[in-house]
């Protein structure tokens, strides 16, 4: 299961600021991050001056792309050791930011409606039962009426990522705790569970998501052993296709709060 524990033991491993750096651009430019800015700027206008907070925020990477755009940023984790690698990486960058150590299942109630949008990457997707449920929303707690939910999470339907989920599983060498990926009837029933307006489903980009797991499988000593390692690794820009929505390593939910709420 997961825990703080589990976290920090994952995020002492620091990234580099080089490769942090890195994942924001990819970000910031690829297909995920322009649809997620697209509907932010459909239903907030322009970034500057709303408030934000990032829900098991690791590193804070899309907190990190809307403080460049002038948002009022919090990162909310309960791994200390992630909220320190990510106060760093802010600094470095003259970037200003809040840094909250908290459970977000245990949400202190000053926070409820105190955002303009709350966001997840690579969160939801480590609970189950009704604690999915529960931290989904929380996101809607956070909000104000009007306010915006982006929850991204694995795609069931990328069959990369669920073999080596999978294999690693029976291998006993997963480092991520509980994972279970969403199907889009999932998220979309999840949003008609919190009461959320104007839902869309986006996916990431398919065609880079899949080069980069060849490059993930390669790696593997199971690959190793049958076949000759890939010598360097080749960074893909991401192209948009018509498999994205269904097919994308990521799907992610964007709705709002009712006004009326």
């Amino acid at each position: 299961m997961n825990n703080p524990n589990i976290w920090n033991k994952i995020w002492t491993q620091a990234m580099a600021d080089t490769e942090f750096r890195a994942w924001v651009k990819r970000e910031n430019k690829g297909v995920r991050g322009r649809k997620v800015l697209a509907y932010i700027n459909k239903y907030l206008g322009n970034s500057r001056g709303i408030k934000t907070i990032e829900v098991g925020s690791g590193l804070g990477v899309y907190s990190f792309i809307l403080g460049l755009r002038g948002a009022a940023v919090t990162l909310m984790d309960y791994s200390k050791e992630a909220l320190s690698l990510a106060e760093r990486n802010f600094s470095s960058s003259g970037l200003t930011a809040s840094f909250l150590r908290m459970d977000a299942l245990a949400l202190d109630s000053n926070l409820r409606q105190q955002f303009d949008i709350a966001m997840s990457f690579g969160t939801v997707e480590h609970f189950e039962g009704e604690e999915r449920f529960n931290l989904a929303k929380t996101h809607f707690d956070l909000v104000r009426a009007g306010g915006i939910v982006i929850i991204s999470v694995p795609n069931r339907l990328f069959f990369p990522h669920e073999i080596l989920n999978f294999f690693l599983h029976r291998k006993n060498k997963w480092p991520l705790g509980y994972e279970r990926s969403f199907s889009r009837s999932e998220l979309l029933e999840l949003a008609g569970r919190i009461g959320l307006n104007n839902v869309e489903i986006g996916g990431s980009a398919f065609m880079s998501d899949l080069f980069r797991y060849i490059f993930v499988f390669t790696s593997t000593n199971f690959f190793k052993r049958f076949f000759r390692t890939l010598s360097c690794w080749v960074s893909f820009n991401d192209r948009a296709s018509l498999f994205d929505d269904l097919f994308g390593a990521d799907i992610f939910l964007m709705g709002c709060k009712p006004l009326s709420v």
